[in-house]
C-alpha cells in the first residue's frame, strides 16, 4: 500500500468558507429541529431555547475551526483494513477524526463508515485532526507523512468531508 498526502488544508486560511460552513451546519440543524421534536427529542425547546443555541453552536464551530486541521491522502494498492484513527499527531496525541472515504479522483464519497474495507483498493481518505499546531507533523504506522504547503478547506470538502465537533 502506498500513502501520500495530496492535500493539507487549515480552515483558518478561509476566514469566510469558515463562516458559509458554520451557517449551512446552523440552518441544517434548525431546519431538522422540527422533526426532531415529532420524533419525541428536544420537545421543551423552545424558539428562544434553539435561537440560544445556535450562538453557542456558531461560537464553538467557529472556535474548532481556528485550531484544526483537514488532511487528504491518496491511498493505493489498499489491501487490508485502513482506520483513519492509526494516522495522528504525536505532539497531541489526536488522531484522524470524522473520515471521508473519497473516489480517487477526490469527487464523491465511496465508503461510509469508520473503516475502509479492504476491496476497496485505491481511493482518498479525509479526515480531521483537532489542536493543530503549526509544529505539528501526521505519524502513521508506516512511519511519518510528509505534508504539502497548507491551503484553504476547498468547498468540495467542506461538503463530503464536513467538521464534526468532538462531544
Amino acid at each position: 500500500m502506498q500513502i501520500t498526502v495530496v492535500n493539507a488544508y487549515l480552515p483558518r486560511l478561509d476566514q469566510a468558507g469558515i463562516s458559509r460552513f458554520i451557517e449551512r451546519d446552523i440552518d441544517d440543524w434548525r431546519r431538522s429541529v422540527p422533526e426532531l421534536q415529532a420524533k419525541g427529542f428536544f420537545r421543551d425547546l423552545t424558539s428562544e431555547d434553539v435561537d440560544l443555541r445556535c450562538e453557542e453552536m456558531r461560537e464553538d464551530l467557529d472556535a474548532d475551526l481556528q485550531q484544526a486541521a483537514l488532511f487528504e491522502l491518496q491511498i493505493t494498492g489498499n489491501r487490508g483494513t485502513l482506520e483513519p484513527s492509526d494516522i495522528g499527531n504525536p505532539v497531541t496525541g489526536l488522531q484522524g477524526w470524522e473520515p471521508a472515504f473519497l473516489s480517487a479522483d477526490g469527487a464523491e464519497v465511496v465508503h461510509e463508515g469508520y473503516q475502509v474495507p479492504p476491496t476497496l483498493g485505491d481511493f482518498r481518505l479525509v479526515f480531521w485532526i483537532h489542536d493543530w499546531a503549526d509544529s505539528a507533523f501526521l505519524f502513521s504506522p508506516w512511519g511519518n507523512l510528509i505534508l504539502p504547503t497548507f491551503q484553504p478547506v476547498p468547498e468540495r470538502l467542506w461538503r463530503l468531508a464536513p467538521y464534526s465537533p468532538l462531544d
